[in-house]
């Protein structure tokens, strides 16, 4: 396949990709161990920058990177995204929760054919590359639904459940709003097919659940699908991430790094991954 035409994310000569990583908990944590091991082919860690981080330092990384992870909160999202691809640097949105606060999802990034590219991984759930083929072909009649079964405490559900119990039905922009923490799968499927008011969203809690479960349902003239996860839980995250989350980073590192897409989300700039999805 042809390289990736970006000289920001594409080192040259030979050179490996600088990474700098945004958050050092649950997701930003298993992305650096994953750099620091040598576990992500091409690629090195630059800088890891925290909540306490200077001005000055934050400049530098963001200068001396080729791409920037942001795995920290909505909060850092919405400072990075704009900061990050004004300087023409891919990042790498975890806190994807971020574009439900935007009517449109593309205005949150830096304007212009220069700018940097938001991507955002799959995350904890697959397929997204059927769905968003699907998504490009309905005529209006698509339906796309997301259940996520999680435990009471991943949830902040405090009452005593003696089984499952839905506590939250509507769309991936306002499960986004009112769970920011837990939903980033929603808003991952969302931007890949149908945008955030169209699709889905049911939040069920089980106090039996061990494992994260998503299904993700889809149907429109052009098939229908059952997509269905379940995904251990990374024990520093309080029950709120799957483990699977940070692999699905460093998977997009490592595509970057090779000069290939896995089928990311792409918002902004002019300059495509193969094989990735353009946010509609």
């Amino acid at each position: 396949m042809p390289p990736l035409p970006s000289p920001s994310t594409r080192p040259t000569s030979g050179a490996e990709l600088t990474v700098a990583v945004v958050g050092a908990g649950a997701i930003g944590g298993a992305v650096i161990e994953a750099l620091e091991q040598g576990r992500v082919p091409g690629a090195r860690l630059g800088a890891v920058l925290r909540s306490n981080s200077t001005e000055s330092e934050i400049e530098a990384a963001v200068d001396a990177a080729d791409v920037v992870v942001e795995a920290s909160s909505v909060a850092a999202a919405e400072a990075y995204i704009p900061r990050v691809t004004a300087t023409g640097t891919d990042i790498i949105v975890c806190s994807c929760g971020v574009f439900a606060r935007h009517d449109d999802p593309r205005t949150l990034p830096a304007p212009g054919p220069h700018a940097g590219r938001v991507l955002v991984p799959a995350g904890a759930i697959g397929g997204l590359d059927v769905l968003a083929a699907a998504a490009r072909a309905e005529t209006g009649e698509a339906r796309v639904r997301h259940v996520t079964i999680k435990s009471p405490a991943a949830l902040n559900v405090g009452d005593e459940l003696a089984g499952p119990r839905e506590v939250f039905r509507g769309s991936a922009r306002e499960a986004a709003l009112e769970f920011p923490l837990t939903s980033n799968a929603s808003v991952a499927l969302a931007l890949a097919t149908l945008g955030l008011d169209r699709t889905e969203v049911s939040v069920v809690a089980d106090p039996d659940v061990e494992r994260t479960r998503h299904v993700v349902e889809w149907e429109s003239p052009v098939g229908r699908y059952e997509l269905r996860f379940e995904n251990a839980v990374d024990p520093d995250s309080g029950g709120r991430t799957s483990a699977i989350t940070a692999w699905s980073v460093v998977g997009v590192l490592h595509a970057l790094a090779a000069g290939v897409g896995p089928g990311v989300v792409v918002l902004g700039g002019d300059r495509p991954v193969e094989g990735a999805t353009p946010s509609p």
